[in-house]
């Protein structure tokens, strides 16, 4: 699969299930994994690199909970 990191998740409000239905408009999720490391960051693994194309298109600067995503 192709995988996607996205960083500038609210740590107390995003959790697994909340990114999975967030990227999931996009294509099939494979895993969605926190980076204990980086506080408000997560791996999301997807079917195709074309999935993980139209998620960066469409959620790359979006404002989520009060903070900017960066995808």
């Amino acid at each position: 699969g192709s995988v996607v990191m996205v960083s500038g998740l609210h740590q107390l409000k995003m959790n697994c299930s909340r990114v999975f239905n967030l990227f999931c408009l996009y294509g099939n999720i494979e895993k969605v994994k926190f980076m204990k490391t980086i506080p408000g960051t997560a791996l999301v693994e997807m079917g195709d690199e074309y999935a993980v194309e139209r998620a960066v298109t469409h959620l790359n600067n979006v404002k989520l909970f009060g903070k900017r995503l960066n995808v």
